[in-house]
């Protein structure tokens, strides 16, 4: 065996080895690379393999809340590249459910004014950011588990919020949904060990809620808590930096342009992520 094919067996066995395990039947994802995009923004994407096949790709923004605030918008539909330039925010991304009259299923906190029903069961889960005077006691941002954690909207020390359901993943590392066959595309936000807000964005409707919840507790992406937002249509994550643009999932991209006139891929809510200015 010449030195130039050795390399060539070693390098490949390590990139196989790099190919790491994940949770849901045998699923991998290969090695998380993650590129700078900003102050305490970075930014991977990952294959998934199901029998060394690729079944779907992820998107994935890793946010560190000390350096990016988050804030929460709710107003009239629109697509989300009209969001994020109305808002110039650098990431944008879909809230959680909503009904057809364009209003919240969840309680929704958009600068510290609550929206839509301050109760409803079916949420397991709220994501919440902007503690109101920055106390050093709270996290700048986090998931509220909503069977241990009840919210009093007039109580929330929060300013930005949005329930949703279901929890995939709570604190325990406990997978908190049924399996099921129902399978679409997916936008999750979740919570790392470091206390970094992860956004997971899919390229295809391959994933169930639950296969999803065991691919993540599996994953190398060091995850603490996960909570599933709006999916199907409504499950977009747009980027655009000086440097860098994204918009996922990215079959949809081609039509990027002609999502303005499709009211199908409109939004009436989304979460924002801005540079910090202190």
């Amino acid at each position: 065996m010449t030195a130039r094919v050795f390399a060539l067996v070693v390098v490949g066995w390590l990139w196989v080895v790099a190919v790491l395990p994940a949770g849901a039947a045998g699923l991998t994802h290969t090695p998380l690379i993650w590129r700078t995009i900003g102050r305490g923004l970075t930014f991977t994407q990952v294959q998934v393999l199901g029998d060394g096949e690729v079944v779907t790709e992820l998107a994935v923004v890793k946010i560190d809340p000390a350096s990016n605030a988050f804030r929460v918008f709710y107003g009239k539909p629109q697509a989300i590249t009209a969001w994020q330039g109305q808002l110039q925010a650098p990431i944008v991304f879909n809230g959680s459910y909503y009904k057809s009259d364009g209003k919240p299923c969840g309680l929704v906190i958009s600068d510290g004014k609550p929206l839509g029903p301050t109760r409803n069961r079916e949420m397991r889960g709220m994501f919440v950011a902007e503690p109101k005077g920055m106390s050093p006691d709270l996290p700048r941002a986090t998931i509220l588990d909503l069977l241990t954690t009840p919210v009093d909207p007039k109580k929330l020390p929060w300013t930005q919020g949005v329930q949703s359901f279901p929890l995939l993943l709570d604190y325990k590392g406990k997978i908190r949904i049924k399996d099921s066959e129902k399978k679409a595309n997916r936008t999750v936000i979740a919570t790392d060990r470091n206390g970094n807000i992860l956004v997971f964005n899919t390229s295809n409707r391959f994933f169930s809620l639950h296969q999803f919840a065991e691919f993540l507790k599996g994953s190398e992406f060091n995850i603490d808590s996960a909570l599933n937002l709006d999916g199907g249509t409504e499950a977009q994550l747009y980027i655009k930096t000086k440097d860098f643009e994204c918009f996922s999932p990215p079959s949809w991209e081609n039509s990027i342009g002609n999502l303005i006139d499709e009211q199908k891929f409109w939004l009436p809510a989304v979460i924002g992520v801005f540079p910090r200015q202190e």
